[in-house]
């Protein structure tokens, strides 16, 4: 059961740092230097720090 669970904070976990990667290289290009910009790569950035630190969950040993 576990390990089914695991498998499922790779999955999430590398979806949210994807995400974050996208939102700064892909999205925040667009708009034109400014606040708005440089919120969108502090969110992608945090994005992506959020992704990194839920990996560490899947690699945890069983306690049982």
């Amino acid at each position: 059961m576990f390990k089914q669970k695991r498998q499922w904070w790779w999955v999430i976990g590398t979806c949210i740092a994807l995400s974050g990667v996208a939102l700064v290289r892909l999205l925040a290009p667009e708009y034109p230097p400014g606040a708005l910009r440089l919120a969108i790569k502090i969110g992608g950035y945090t994005l992506v720090i959020i992704g990194l630190f839920s990996l560490p969950l899947a690699m945890q040993k069983d306690d049982e």
